[in-house]
């Protein structure tokens, strides 16, 4: 066996921060249907686990208008492309969803992704902002339905129930 056989890079800060979300989270779910009208209130949770030191999964899960939805969302940081990556699936589409952005001058990771907008059945651009702040945090997704234009589409709000 060679000794100089190198192993994975260290986590960096990057990936640290990711692990401020590990543990489990009830949320306050807000869906917008409708651009003009009230948002669409539900009730979840979240719970968070690292994935070693490089990533984290989340399982979340919501009661929306007498149906269940599952979700399942992994974040990392790729030192390669020097961006935040993640990924989110759901029961209630048969899409994948990838995203990457960077953290903002506030704190705020910000990511883009493409992908079917459900609605329409057309490729559309998603901009999701998330903003974590000790046993609180926040995310809000946006959906490009012009150039240049986009409508917020849900805002998830989390108080953290356990680590």
């Amino acid at each position: 066996m060679a000794e100089n056989t190198p192993g994975p890079p260290p986590p960096s800060e990057h990936h640290q921060r990711l692990h401020d979300k590990v543990g489990v989270w009830d949320v306050d779910c807000r869906y917008f249907m409708d651009p003009g009208g009230d948002p669409i209130a539900a009730a979840g949770t979240d719970e968070v686990e690292a994935l070693g030191a490089f990533w984290t999964t989340a399982r979340f899960r919501c009661q929306v208008m007498g149906n269940t939805i599952s979700g399942l969302a992994t974040t990392g940081y790729d030192p390669v492309r020097g961006k935040y990556i993640g990924t989110w699936q759901d029961s209630a589409t048969p899409y994948f969803y990838y995203f990457e952005g960077d953290m903002d001058e506030d704190g705020a990771l910000v990511m883009v992704g493409e992908n079917v907008d459900p609605m329409s059945g057309q490729l559309a651009t998603y901009r999701s902002v998330e903003r974590c702040d000790g046993d609180t945090r926040s995310l809000e997704l946006f959906i490009e339905v012009a150039p240049g234009r986009e409508v917020q589409i849900l805002e998830y709000r989390y108080k953290r129930a356990a680590r």
